[in-house]
């Protein structure tokens, strides 16, 4: 499996194409740009000189037998593919990440946080919400990329944080408590409709038109109306927790945290996805190293102490 190439060497491994690009040499020799993924994790991957006819035979979703060398490669490890097979009659599923919680766990855990939420108006939504989108709230990704780009990935990082705004909400009595549990339950549902399925993601036109932050406000207004209660405050402060979540007009929200409720609910979201970058680094960085830069992170090098095993 991935995650036991830890060295140099010659390698052969059974995983899914989740990223193949094609590009060239000076030269004009095609090669690929690739990601392999397995249940266990990702490596980076290049096939180079190859023919245009070979080029165009590997797509994103293929599940195959890699043959080639790993090297170490700006402190990352990187597949040099000599030859790939391809398995047709594989499962893709047996070959994609999952969130370190089941399902079901999931469900429970974000069901007793529901329950909790003393306001009836956002518990009304909040539930309503997750409801309709029952089975993709638990399969989705958090995001393409970057960070819990997995299956289950959106409710295993809502879930994180609505930990956290527990947490917050005891130390800072005068939070609103239950908007925090709306908000981080919430905050990223609309990336059920932006992206198009939980394995292999792509933006959606809607998703590309609209962005999962409007996506999400639109479905806060709908189910409001329904029970009469679009005009109820708590539902427009909902709906700022929403839209201010990006924290910036730069980072895709449309306005800024004007309350205290949206600025931790922009922070804890920035903490958990940074907090899963740098450990997604670590895991694949040898104790006593420095990684490779992380383009997400600033192109900062993350270091694993040596104690880290």
């Amino acid at each position: 499996m991935i995650k036991d190439i830890k060295d140099a060497g010659k390698y052969k491994i059974m995983c899914m194409i989740s990223k193949c690009d094609q590009s060239k040499t000076n030269k004009g020799t095609p090669y690929l740009n690739m990601i392999l993924e397995d249940a266990s994790g990702v490596i980076d991957a290049k096939f180079w000189n190859l023919t245009e006819e070979q080029a165009n035979q590997y797509k994103v979703g293929m599940v195959v037998e890699a043959m080639g060398d790993v090297i170490l490669y700006r402190n990352a490890l990187q597949f040099r593919v000599q030859r790939l097979i391809e398995h047709p009659e594989e499962n893709i599923t047996d070959y994609v990440r999952q969130a370190p919680m089941k399902a079901n766990e999931m469900q429970r855990e974000v069901h007793q946080y529901i329950v909790s939420m003393k306001d009836e108006t956002l518990k009304l939504v909040t539930e309503t919400i997750i409801s309709r989108y029952q089975k993709d709230y638990y399969t989705y990704p958090a995001a393409t990329r970057n960070h819990h780009n997995f299956v289950g990935g959106l409710a295993y990082h809502s879930l994180s944080m609505a930990r956290l705004a527990d947490h917050i909400a005891k130390q800072y009595p005068y939070l609103d408590r239950d908007l925090l549990i709306s908000g981080t339950l919430l905050h990223d549902v609309g990336k059920i409709i932006e992206f198009s399925d939980p394995v292999l993601p792509e933006y959606t036109a809607q998703g590309n038109l609209l962005g999962h932050i409007s996506i999400m406000n639109c479905c806060i207004d709908e189910v409001a109306h329904e029970f009469g209660k679009e005009n109820e405050e708590s539902i427009l402060l909902l709906k700022h927790m929403i839209l201010s979540h990006h924290g910036k007009q730069e980072f895709g929200s449309p306005v800024s945290p004007m309350i205290p409720e949206a600025e931790v609910l922009s922070i804890i979201d920035d903490l958990d996805a940074r907090l899963f970058m740098m450990r997604a680094s670590q895991e694949t960085t040898e104790p006593g190293k420095f990684g490779p830069r992380v383009f997400a992170l600033e192109g900062r090098m993350i270091y694993r102490r040596k104690d880290d095993k």
